[in-house]
């Protein structure tokens, strides 16, 4: 069940990220890179002079839009157009929002009526939406972590409400 979950949310991100570049003039999102202007850093290639592959780019490397700036990651390493050395550079992994995952808010329910896999899918969604709707918070969007009251209480009803459906809760 976690793994679906964290299936759920990768693709929910990825179809953000798709959507954002599909929107935007010239097939990329608009508005210049970080610090980018004469002699500064650009992110690449859709706003003139930075060539797609080479140029200090490994093989392999994927590009990866994050807001408007277009890195390339490759085994690990992200990588920025330098327009003053003509060259992509390596440089420190783009920040990443802080949150909990959606994990840590979940419940141990062990089905006690032989509810299938179908069937504890549906449970547990219909669970988490009448805990979203006790608790105002829903892990699946959270952008920061909650106080640890309100995650409680999300805890609880998500228990309170699987257990009323026939699961033990651990």
């Amino acid at each position: 069940m976690k793994s679906t979950v964290a299936k759920i949310i990768v693709a929910g991100l990825t179809a953000t990220l798709s959507l954002s570049v599909l929107a935007a003039p010239g097939g990329g999102p608009g508005g210049p890179g970080p610090g980018a202007g004469p002699g500064g850093w650009g992110p690449g290639p859709a706003w003139g002079g930075a060539p797609a592959r080479g140029h200090g780019l490994p093989d392999g490397a994927r590009a990866l839009w994050l807001g408007s700036a277009l890195y390339f990651l490759a085994a690990g390493t992200y990588y920025l157009w330098n327009a003053d050395q003509q060259r992509y550079v390596v440089v420190s992994p783009p920040p990443v929002a802080q949150y909990e995952s959606p994990n840590d808010y979940n419940v141990i329910a062990y089905p006690t009526q032989g509810q299938t896999p179908d069937q504890q899918a549906r449970d547990r969604y219909e669970c988490h939406a009448w805990a979203v709707g006790q608790s105002g918070f829903d892990p699946a969007s959270a952008q920061q972590p909650p106080a640890a009251t309100v995650r409680d209480i999300y805890k609880r009803a998500l228990g309170a409400c699987l257990g009323g459906r026939g699961y033990s809760i651990g």
